[in-house]
């Protein structure tokens, strides 16, 4: 079993994103930014994303380079419950590494964000 866990200032993302434009297409998938961006206040969960990203990197070494932001994605299942989603070159060494599996559980408070994901291999 994997763990990795990242938090984040709920600001910086947002100043990235008004000093930026580009910040949030480089760094979202067309279906986070859709999700995020249909919420009062996008913020808390384009940031709560954005930990989960950083917390998949430091899960093994493999994810440590090499991979680009849309490679992994937070989708929300039909009941609720996010899920994580590796594509390209995440994918790849994942399935390299015999990763089998993921869980992630996010969380967001007024000024940070902190994402906890666990990986399961074969």
């Amino acid at each position: 079993m994997l763990i990795g866990i990242d938090i984040i200032d709920i600001d910086r993302i947002k100043k990235s994103a008004e000093r930026t434009p580009r910040f949030l297409e480089r760094v979202f998938t067309r279906q986070e930014l859709k999700y995020c961006l249909g919420k009062a206040n996008p913020y808390p969960s384009l940031a709560v994303r954005f930990a989960a990203k950083e917390a998949v990197r430091k899960l093994d070494p493999v994810f440590s380079e090499g991979i680009k932001f849309h490679d992994v994605e937070i989708v929300i299942d039909n009941n609720g419950k996010p899920d994580l989603r590796l594509h390209g070159r995440a994918e790849e060494k994942g399935r390299k590494a015999g990763i089998k599996s993921f869980s992630v559980s996010l969380s967001h408070a007024t000024q940070q964000a902190v994402a906890a994901v666990i990986a399961s291999k074969g």
